[in-house]
């Protein structure tokens, strides 16, 4: 557990080790709201067997005041290749990316290893408190460095809806577009973007 000005930061895995700590999840993840229905259902449904299964972790962003807990928000990090097409690159990116994977002659892209942000959501219920989105990316950041510096990689990348104001917060935390466009498992378009720390 980390903890930062009263907040404190919590692998689900560590939760669920601890006896009653599902059944604390269970409570808290009911009081979580998302203005993305999806992050909201993967949040209360799917991330307790993501975190079983050890395909994902997720961590909940907490604090505790007034002997009371307040789930202020969570994001879900996996491991995954992120290919970068050569010619979306500038050449100085293609010199610092190279450092971190490969060039695939194939397909005339990059293939680096990244840890992916799967969800990430600040609590939107007006009965709980919450935090900025821009303070939940510090804490999800942090994390992810503790994480790169045990293992290796510098790579981070995301996807999200192709809305305006969900792109430019990302970009406004240094995330930078890929320039394509992915289909979602339900065929909603995605945008890409990346961030190398």
């Amino acid at each position: 557990m980390q903890t930062r000005n009263n907040v404190h930061t919590i692998r689900l895995f560590d939760l669920l080790a601890i006896d009653g700590g599902e059944q604390f999840f269970e409570s808290i993840a009911n009081s979580f709201m998302s203005k993305n229905a999806d992050v909201e259902q993967f949040f209360r449904k799917k991330a307790v067997q993501a975190t079983k299964l050890n395909t994902a972790a997720t961590y909940l962003v907490i604090s505790y005041e007034n002997k009371k807990f307040y789930l202020l928000g969570y994001f879900t990090l996996a491991t995954k290749m992120l290919t970068l097409k050569q010619d979306s690159l500038s050449k100085i990116e293609c010199k610092a990316i190279s450092r971190f994977g490969y060039f695939d002659e194939d397909s005339l892209s990059y293939k680096l290893p990244a840890v992916l942000i799967a969800q990430f959501s600040r609590n939107f219920n007006e009965s709980s408190k919450s935090i900025s989105g821009d303070d939940l990316m510090d804490i999800a950041l942090d994390k992810i460095k503790d994480v790169l510096h045990s293992t290796s990689g510098k790579a981070v990348f995301l996807e999200c809806e192709q809305k305006k104001s969900i792109i430019e917060f990302y970009m406004r935390n240094n995330f930078q577009p890929l320039g394509n466009t992915i289909l979602s498992k339900d065929n909603k378009e995605l945008t890409q973007l990346y961030i190398i720390l």
